[in-house]
């Protein structure tokens, strides 16, 4: 089976879906190697990996156009067919839509649909309705986690067969880190206070800082003396974060380091007394994996994927109310037999995730999409529960008509 593989997020400065696509085509690769099957990477732009690709592994590097979107829809479809492959993955949530080769799309949630005023008008305007299309016209759809699915399937009339399971897992990268130089070398190099709380992700709405940072305040005043540290881009509508932190008199406190690059991360990670995650809505929270893999304790949302994702081994709360993250906060900054516990628990259920697993699913999944197995069941992690599949979607899926916030 010759697979064409979506590259288009493996550039410079990546998140999210970049890490995805990159992880996943790594240990694919691994996998067609004993497999027989082909893997090529098309893309509009060159692609950058964090480490080369196997010899194996080709790289269509003809056909490339600078804007996404537009060789997306008019250059892609041609491409498949001059390379003959039987079977594409668009690991974005879109597909060239004219298609006639078989595709698989992962949608890695369904934000766009149910917190629009997350997202910048350009989205709405052009990635809304190609991903509408594009999940009505994929042979398969992959989603990172049971909720997202669930998510989908009740906004869109898709047959539950087409619409198979695949969760993300975290690096092998990501690990605890004891090594003393190395923490005090990181600390020393970013100006890192003694003890803090963490967030990795962008600075957006959909992320819920500001909220974050309210509670954050009134945890100081009930005692708390951790900082706040931010690392990841400014995303869109970011501005407004600053004033509200300079009024709230927390400027001292809370540090934002920007984008940190992937070899970074683990030793910040570890450096954290515990990880703050309150966002809106997730369609699998990768951060939380990586800081749960780092054995760093974990507080985050108690909606969409996240329950699913952390599975008891983190503290979960509404994250609409500010009083509730404060008090979790608070009981995180002072309880430190419930940070060990924590810890613990979040190196467990991170080893449950595995990109190998992802990569021998995903295969599964390519050939029914290629018409080569019979309709396939929902794939799904081995660790994941009945109960956990079943979970409910949580406070913000059933509050979709939430003003747009006065800032991030």
């Amino acid at each position: 089976m010759r697979i064409a593989f979506d590259g288009t997020t493996l550039t410079a400065g990546r998140t999210g879906v970049g890490y995805y696509s990159e992880h996943l085509l790594q240990h694919l690769a691994r996998e067609v190697e004993t497999s027989g099957d082909e893997l090529i990477v098309i893309s509009n732009k060159p692609i950058t990996m964090e480490q080369p690709l196997p010899r194996h592994v080709v790289v269509h590097e003809a056909d490339r156009f600078p804007l996404r979107v537009a060789w997306m829809q008019g250059l892609a479809a041609r491409v498949l067919e001059r390379i003959g492959a039987d079977v594409a993955h668009f690991t974005n949530g879109m597909m060239p839509v004219t298609a006639s080769t078989p595709c698989v799309v992962t949608v890695h949630d369904m934000s766009l649909r149910l917190y629009p005023w997350c997202h910048p008008l350009r989205r709405i305007v052009i990635n809304r309705p190609l991903q509408l299309v594009s999940i009505h016209r994929a042979d398969a759809i992959v989603t990172v986690s049971h909720s997202t699915r669930r998510d989908l399937l009740r906004l869109h009339r898709v047959s539950a067969d087409r619409v198979c399971v695949v969760h993300e897992a975290a690096s092998n990268a990501f690990h605890p880190v004891s090594d003393a130089a190395a923490l005090d070398g990181l600390r020393a190099r970013l100006g890192l206070p003694e003890r803090f709380a963490l967030y990795v992700g962008t600075v957006e709405p959909r992320k819920n800082l500001g909220r974050l940072v309210d509670a954050f305040a009134e945890a100081r005043s009930r005692g708390v003396r951790h900082h706040l540290v931010c690392a990841g881009p400014y995303g869109w509508r970011s501005r407004g974060l600053a004033d509200r932190i300079a009024r709230l008199g927390l400027t001292p406190y809370v540090h934002f380091l920007g984008y940190q690059r992937f070899e970074t991360l683990p030793a910040l990670y570890s450096l954290s007394e515990f990880f703050v995650f309150p966002s809106l809505y997730e369609g699998f929270g990768l951060p939380v994996v990586e800081a749960m893999a780092c054995g760093t304790p974990v507080l985050t949302s108690n909606s969409s994927s996240m329950v699913e994702i952390v599975a008891g081994a983190a503290l979960a709360v509404d994250p609409l109310d500010t009083g509730a993250l404060v008090d979790a906060i608070v009981q995180l900054a002072d309880d430190r037999e419930l940070r060990a516990r924590l810890s613990a628990a979040g190196l467990a259920r991170a080893a449950a995730f595995s990109w190998s697993q992802a990569a021998r699913d995903m295969l599964q999944v390519y050939r029914f999409a290629a018409g080569r197995t019979a309709p396939a069941a929902v794939t799904a992690h081995p660790a994941v529960a009945a109960s956990e599949v079943a979970a409910s979607p949580g406070a913000v899926a059933r509050r979709q008509s939430l003003e747009v916030p006065d800032g991030p």
